[in-house]
This record gives structure tokens, sequence and C-alpha cells, in this order.
């Protein structure tokens, strides 16, 4: 299984969410999460969260990193500033994945 994030909101609540699960495939992820009625705008790999909760050093580096997660440029503010702001609820998560599947 692999960890994938997401960044968002549900259908009918504009307030931005992220979610973390583990699933088999991308595909997989996003059909969760359309099927819960979450609408996601960007959707990262494990691979892609190490890059940007680890390389990336200034805001202007996530920012670069959303703009090619999403063709969506009126999304690109709101998922950098969730990143800077609140990108700790994500890794917290990956890392409480990690460690029940040690266990």
């Amino acid at each position: 299984m692999k960890i994938y994030a997401t960044i968002g909101h549900w259908k009918d609540d504009k307030n931005i969410r992220s979610i973390v699960l583990t699933q088999n495939t991308k595909k997989d992820f996003m059909r969760d999460c359309y099927g819960n009625e979450f609408v996601p705008y960007v959707v990262m790999t494990e691979a892609m969260l190490d890059k940007i909760f680890n390389e990336c050093e200034d805001g202007m580096d996530v920012y670069e990193q959303v703009k090619k997660m999403t063709t969506n440029y009126r999304v690109w503010n709101i998922v950098t500033d969730y990143i800077k702001q609140a990108g700790y609820l994500i890794t917290d998560k990956v890392a409480e994945i990690k460690n029940s599947e040690k266990a």
C-alpha cells in the first residue's frame, strides 16, 4: 500500500482540508475521494510529499511544486498557503500511518 495525500474541500463545504490515506493506486485513491464527495485540488504521492516537506526551502519553492501538480491556477495560492501553514497535519498523519504499518 502506498500513502497518498490530497488538499481540497468537501462538496458542500468550502473550508480547505487535507486527507491522507493508504491505497493501492492513485486512481483508487481518487475514486475514494470522489465517492465521498471530496473535491481534490492536488493529489500528492509519498515521493512528492518528501520533496515538498524536505527539499523546498521557502514559499516560492513550494509554489513552484504546486504549479507542477495542478493546472488550476486559481488554487495555486490556496494550496501553497495550506502547505505552509498546516502542512504539519499532513506530515503528522503520514508519520502515524508509517508507525502503524511497522507495528
